[in-house]
């Protein structure tokens, strides 16, 4: 069990962790002003962001949080993890600083709220125009967010907090403090910071970070194309937004986000999810282009494989075959849901598979084993046919034939020869 954080360890990375921050900001800040180093990037939608003073709040509040971030740790671990995330952000939002200075080039109008004034003076006289992107606020926001998720246990309590951080994003925007490059690019480093330093051992979390990374990627690309060259840039954000939500399946470890029970994909769905389709499509029909034959008999009525095309289903799929479909990026054919005993256990391509999932596949897969007849066959195939249904008849032949798993592997793999062993799948089970 991991220890509890003391109260002298919380001080003392807290102080550190302002002083490296203090340091960093106002040393980049200087450099901006006193070499007229900085420059401006606005995007032509940003002009219609309204000033809110009382956003203010929100936005001042930023520097509390991260002095009680440090407070809500619980065990030495989790504040480890804490500051390494907050330092590091400082430190590489720092070399942007001095290397790609940017400065805020609205002119910010005068509170009409003399209470709410005091704040706003406040932050001129110790905040600068400089050091924009990416942005300090952003990318501690999505720390301190991370931590409250984890930490807060009411969900009443933790909701709230929650909100709050997201007002002090939004606030980064309204008061008139960042432009919206230093948002995204302040996402960008999260998604790396958090890669480097999860919290999180699961493949899948790290998986569901490089899709998110490629999301914002996606989102900037739209930006600029819409700003520079034309309108239909922002086609782009369709698959900025089909990216983001496959990352959070991923980051959910939820395989069954894209199909039904019986294996197909629903009309909306099919539309929303189009480009991850698409991509997973090309590449299903590159691979069997360059494979004569994508079914593989490793035993007496058990075979393997990669997704058949109907010309091969018609050939290979009766109603005395059994198949076990673990694709999760693709629907199975018409032919093969309606002429077959069909099951579909999705698994997420590259992905991790839980023990509960292994459990279940192969609970089921011995039960059909036990109850097979003559001329009855089981297939268990995924998209390619290289990882997921061999990970899968591994583990089969390994409790049936009552056998090693070093054994069990050379079995499928050297009838298979496309076949690879996934052994980064073992960490989970």
């Amino acid at each position: 069990m991991d220890k509890k954080a003391s109260l002298s360890k919380r001080l003392l990375w807290l102080v550190l962790s302002y002083l490296l921050f203090i340091i960093i900001y106002n040393s980049s800040a200087w450099y901006a002003f006193y070499f007229q180093k900085s420059d401006s990037f606005v995007f032509h939608f940003e002009k219609n962001i309204p000033f809110l003073e009382w956003m203010i709040v929100p936005y001042m509040t930023s520097g509390l949080l991260f002095t009680l971030v440090f407070f809500f740790c619980s065990t030495q671990k989790d504040l480890m993890l804490l500051t390494k995330r907050i330092n590091f952000t400082t430190i590489v939002s720092g070399l942007f600083f001095f290397l790609f200075p940017l400065k805020y080039s609205f002119i910010k109008p005068q509170a009409a709220s003399n209470f709410l004034n005091l704040f706003f003076q406040f932050l001129t006289t110790w905040d600068s125009n400089y050091n924009q992107a990416p942005s300090l606020h952003i990318g501690y926001a999505v720390i301190f967010w991370s931590v409250i998720t984890k930490e807060f246990k009411n969900p009443k309590l933790r909701l709230m907090l929650q909100i709050w951080i997201l007002l002090l994003c939004i606030s980064t925007l309204t008061v008139y403090q960042h432009h919206f490059i230093d948002i995204i690019t302040a996402l960008l480093l999260s998604c790396i910071t958090f890669f480097i330093f999860p919290d999180n051992t699961e493949r899948n979390y790290k998986i569901g970070l490089v899709y998110s990374f490629f999301s914002l990627l996606f989102l900037t690309a739209a930006l600029l194309i819409y700003q520079y060259i034309s309108h239909y840039g922002l086609l782009l954000l369709w698959i900025s937004i089909a990216v983001f939500l496959v990352g959070t399946a991923y980051t959910n470890s939820n395989s069954k986000f894209l199909k039904r029970e019986d294996g197909s994909i629903s009309f909306f769905k099919k539309i929303f999810y189009f480009p991850y389709l698409i991509t997973y499509k090309i590449l299903w029909l590159f691979c069997r282009k360059n494979r004569k034959n994508p079914i593989t008999e490793i035993l007496p009525q058990i075979f393997i494989g990669a997704k058949l095309n109907a010309k091969q289903a018609a050939s290979f799929i009766n109603e005395q075959t059994y198949i076990i479909d673990l694709c999760a990026e693709a629907e199975e054919i018409g032919y093969i849901r309606h002429q077959s005993n069909y099951f579909s256990k999705p698994l997420l391509d590259i992905g991790s598979i839980k023990q509960e999932e292994l459990e279940t596949l192969l609970n089921l897969l011995t039960r059909l084993h036990t109850e097979i007849k003559p001329g009855e066959k089981i297939f268990i195939h995924c998209l390619m046919g290289y990882s997921r249904s061999v990970f899968i008849t591994v583990f089969f032949l390994k409790r049936i034939l009552n056998i090693e798993l070093e054994e069990a592997i050379p079995i499928v793999t050297k009838k298979h020869l496309q076949s690879i062993f996934p052994k980064y799948l073992l960490n989970s089970n």
